[in-house]
């Protein structure tokens, strides 16, 4: 006994999606689908995908898309490499949570320009703290206090010390 079946696969413009299922269109006619990925993509309209099926329609691939692609778990999720994990990104990483922590032996930050805002910054550095700048302008609404065991100023030009009163001692 001998049977004919056959089988589209090929290329799919995704033309509307309704909730799990997308409408697609295909050279062979158009049809709903169910997503069958190997991870969570959601698909937006105008996306071309790789379907597979006549009468139960499946997307297996994305060829080209726009949509979103969600990693989320019910419990905590740990991504750990035996050597490095980078993430790169077209437009912008973001990191959100209501608290971010991050230890290192070693933390080293290199940007065009860097930009923190805060409403209370703590900082205590057990050994050293250095800043190497071409200038350094410091504004501050209240009072600025320094306190130190010995405090050492050096100008290889001017000092100047500007204010109503000066009390020293």
């Amino acid at each position: 006994m001998f049977t004919d079946t056959t089988t589209s696969l090929g290329p799919a413009t995704v033309a509307g999606i309704d909730g799990d299922r997308v409408r697609l269109e295909r050279p062979c006619g158009d049809a709903w689908a169910r997503l069958a990925l190997a991870y969570p993509y959601h698909p937006e309209p105008g996306d071309v995908v790789l379907a597979i099926g006549e009468e139960d329609v499946y997307v297996i691939g994305v060829l080209s898309g726009r949509g979103r692609t969600l990693f989320e778990a019910p419990g905590d999720l740990e991504i750990r490499a035996r050597g490095k994990v980078g993430i790169v990104a077209g437009d912008e990483v973001s990191v959100r949570g209501p608290r971010v922590s991050l230890e290192a032996d070693l933390l080293e930050t290199v940007a065009g320009s860097s930009l923190q805002r805060l409403i209370n910054e703590f900082r205590w550095v057990k050994e050293s703290t250095q800043t190497h700048a071409g200038r350094v302008r410091t504004v501050v609404e209240g009072t600025s206090t320094l306190h130190a065991e010995r405090v050492v100023e050096t100008a290889e030009k001017d000092v100047k010390i500007d204010g109503r009163n000066i009390l020293l001692g």
